[in-house]
């Protein structure tokens, strides 16, 4: 990460379309930089990110009508493609409606192979193909295990030697997210935590996977095995909202929930040789990069245990 004069971090990533590297501008400037970069503003920080009821205050005025005034000149400085927003009849109804916008049906097909993991959302994806014994997973600087990730809310075991996705959304990213295999959905638990931010800039190397407020689901899969989609809210991020009902059968590609306004991030944990990632994902991510991946698009394949 390079950080410039404006207040802007700029973050190396690689398009998986193209091929090519480019470069994320993410803001910080203003109040993120008083907050990370003075001291009285990291004396203020624990308090704002770890309190409940500032970010509910935050997601009711989000929902308001009132709101729907910050959605232009969000979608404006945040550099968000409505072109691909399917908007509702009547226009959106708040800032969060926005936030959470559909997309056009013909923006992300899905790749037909019954093979293939599909990605679950649009963001940065990183992925670790060998979790070792203790089901252990490092990203920039940032190590955690399964059972930190988990939190007792799903059996962190079958993932030891398994791999894992970490999907990371920013502001202008489509925010739902989608299952990316057929089978049933364990009833979601959440875990309650702090806000902490989950944008990378320097300042900021807080380990916010096992610290921030998330949720839990366990989709059992046929093909797949049993896949942990822990849903990881960041900083004004109160709540993760589901889009389906939990023990009925669903299909890749379905709705599972949404984020509310802030930045997200979402990881998946599978079990040992279930899953085998793509080649070019495992290289990027062995340089410590992240790729830029479509929702809908393959980003592995079933593994010989679960291949028949």
């Amino acid at each position: 990460m390079v950080e410039r004069l404006d207040g802007r971090t700029e973050s190396t990533f690689v398009d998986r379309e193209s091929g090519e590297p480019c470069t994320e501008h993410v803001h910080r400037g203003g109040f993120f930089r008083w907050l990370y970069g003075s001291r009285a503003g990291r004396a203020l920080r624990g308090w704002l990110t770890g309190s409940r009821l500032l970010h509910r205050a935050l997601a009711r005025f989000a929902d308001s009508p009132a709101s729907r005034v910050c959605i232009r000149r969000f979608s404006v400085l945040a550099g968000v493609d409505t072109d691909e927003a399917l908007e509702p009849e009547g226009g959106y109804r708040s800032f969060n409606d926005f936030f959470g916008r559909r997309l056009r049906p013909s923006c992300r097909p899905l790749d037909p192979d019954p093979q293939a993991l599909l990605s679950p959302g649009d963001g940065k994806l990183f992925v670790a193909g060998d979790l070792g014994s203790e089901a252990r997973l490092s990203i920039k600087g940032c190590s955690f295990t399964a059972a930190e990730l988990l939190a007792k809310a799903a059996d962190a075991a079958p993932y030891a030697g398994g791999s894992a996705a970490v999907l990371r959304l920013y502001l202008p990213d489509y925010h739902r997210v989608h299952f990316p295999a057929d089978g049933v959905l364990d009833p979601p638990r959440e875990v309650l935590g702090r806000y902490l931010s989950v944008t990378p800039f320097p300042g900021n190397d807080e380990p916010f996977y096992f610290r921030n407020h998330r949720v839990v689901s366990v989709l059992r899969s046929d093909r797949f095995g049993r896949i942990a989609m822990v849903e990881v809210g960041g900083f004004l991020i109160s709540s993760v909202r589901p889009l389906c009902a939990a023990r009925q059968r669903v299909r890749r590609g379905d709705e599972k929930s949404l984020f509310a306004f802030g930045g997200s991030t979402l990881v998946l944990l599978a079990e040992p040789g279930r899953v085998v990632f793509d080649a070019d994902l495992l290289e990027h991510s062995a340089r410590g990069l992240e790729t830029r991946v479509r929702l809908g698009t393959r980003i592995a394949r079933a593994g010989r245990a679960g291949s028949a």
